[in-house]
């Protein structure tokens, strides 16, 4: 059993590796993937907010999968990180709670599709209901009135279940794997009915009504009284996944050749959903969670921030420079200003509660200064974590585990719009290395840079598809060789070449 233990991790260690000689940064970085390899595995029940890691009676949240947020965060650095196995039990609960998320769908909004609760469990198990008794929900959360939405808990969101579409999508445009493609196209195809009926077309754009930006509760705080917060407008959270599960059951339909008489609906409400709402904040454009709301401080809140991040950028990715840059300086912009509400070190992008893994990636993500960026990290490293490397936080556990994992990954190679961008976020005076990180396009790449230069960039294509490439050496020719034989020389901003299966390439400067 040892020597397998032992032959395990050393495979593990091998499948992938970055160096970025700052000791801090590769220590969180190979301890948080360790951690997340102690607590997924394929073939296992897939983890909950604590992992394995319970050290008490009573976990916060049942240690239960969070639907918005929570559950899908643990698993985001495991694709770019090439341990695609490592979430392999990701889909499961997904999966095994459609049946049930038909019948809320159905008879709580009269609508098709799948319609999920904020917290499941494994085996269509549902861990968020109210308390079963009137006397137990005043006590809780200051109401007798324990039948909402039949006892579920959705607390006014809709759109958990595609929450959960962000991983699968990461995952298939990572592999492109047939046999994944078709377990996960019927979910990818309930949440599509669900949301083509539930969309409102209205002056030629696509509107969503009642999908709140954050969880909408009674609670002790404000006495029950609660439903005078109902009414968010298109937030930036919904608008963002809604806008993701479409491109992406194209893709999906497109490869599986599926479906392909829906795909003209489905483009339409990719084109025509509302864009992101953004306001004036003193002189400058800042983005708006909501367009509209009853609530108060969602009327005076303004810039990017955690719950948008996820709509937008990770996992929603349906923006960045390469998609919108105009607006993706608008992003920048409100990345730039989260210093103006720290009050101490380790502060930055408010994520001592919630949010390391989410904000820091998506600073990478639109383009916010690198080295600025890995201070702030260490930064709220030092605040608080655990000395055996756990980066804590106050809302949750296990998701903290990917928060440096991607961000570094996230510096050294990005490839979520199309195109496949080498040391995008990094600042070149620093030496830096990695190996075997895995693109979209289910490309497997290494690369190099060492005095201000990039030495070279090694490609294995697993499933032969077209690379779309940022050119690593910007005005320069590059030699593309293949399988160890001189090919094509390439110019101009933007590289095209094509691939065949499981042909290794190499670009270097000419």
């Amino acid at each position: 059993m040892y020597s397998a233990h032992q032959q395990w991790w050393r495979a593990f260690w091998e499948r992938s590796g970055v160096q970025v000689n700052d000791p801090v940064i590769e220590k969180y970085y190979y301890t948080s993937q360790y951690l997340f390899a102690c607590a997924s595995r394929a073939g296992k029940f897939a983890p909950g907010i604590w992992g394995p890691f319970i050290t008490k009676d009573s976990s916060a949240w049942g240690g239960d999968y969070h639907l918005n947020y929570n559950y899908q965060a643990p698993y985001w650095a495991a694709y770019s990180s090439n341990y695609i196995d490592l979430t392999d039990n990701y889909d499961q609960p997904l999966l095994d709670y459609m049946e049930k998320g038909k019948v809320h769908a159905r008879e709580l909004l009269q609508v098709k599709g799948i319609y999920y609760p904020v917290g499941i469990g494994p085996k269509g198990l549902c861990t968020t209901r109210w308390p079963l008794t009137p006397e137990e929900m005043l006590l809780r959360y200051g109401t007798t009135e324990n039948t909402i939405d039949s006892g579920y808990k959705f607390l006014g969101q809709k759109i958990n279940a595609v929450f959960g579409v962000g991983n699968m999508l990461m995952r298939f445009y990572s592999t492109y794997d047939t046999g994944y493609a078709n377990r996960i196209y019927p979910y990818l195809l309930a949440c599509a009915d669900f949301w083509e009926d539930y969309l409102k077309l209205e002056n030629g754009r696509y509107v969503i009504y009642m999908d709140h930006y954050g969880e909408v509760m009674p609670n002790l705080r404000n006495r029950g009284q609660w439903r005078h917060l109902l009414g968010d407008f298109n937030s930036t959270l919904s608008l963002g996944l809604v806008k993701m599960l479409f491109k992406g059951i194209i893709e999906v339909s497109t490869f599986l050749k599926k479906d392909l008489s829906r795909q003209e609906k489905w483009q339409d409400i990719v084109t025509h959903i509302s864009p992101f709402p953004v306001g004036e904040t003193g002189s400058r454009l800042s983005l708006k969670p909501v367009e509209r709301s009853p609530a108060e401080w969602l009327k005076k809140t303004t810039g990017l921030s955690r719950v948008s991040i996820h709509g937008l950028i990770l996992p929603g990715a349906v923006c960045g420079p390469v998609t919108d840059s105009i607006f993706n300086n608008i992003l920048l912009n409100d990345v730039a200003h989260w210093k103006d509400r720290m009050q101490h070190a380790g502060e930055w992008g408010n994520t001592l509660n919630n949010g390391i893994e989410t904000c820091f990636p998506a600073a990478v993500r639109v383009g916010y200064d690198p080295d600025d960026i890995l201070q702030q990290l260490k930064d709220r490293i030092a605040l608080q974590s655990f000395p055996n490397g756990w980066i804590t936080a106050g809302g949750g556990g296990t998701e903290t585990l990917s928060a440096v994992p991607m961000t570094i990954n996230e510096m050294l190679l990005q490839s979520y719009e199309g195109v496949i961008r080498i040391f995008p976020n990094w600042n070149h005076t620093k030496n830096a290395r990695f190996s075997k990180l895995r693109a979209y396009g289910a490309f497997v790449i290494s690369s190099s840079l060492q005095n201000r230069r990039i030495e070279y960039v090694n490609i294995q294509s697993e499933k032969g598809r077209t690379c779309i490439m940022e050119n690593p050496w910007p005005g320069k020719t590059v030699q593309l060789i293949r399988n160890g034989k001189k090919a094509a020389a390439l110019t101009g901003n933007r590289l095209t070449f094509h691939t065949k299966e499981n042909e290794l390439i190499i670009l270097k400067e000419i």
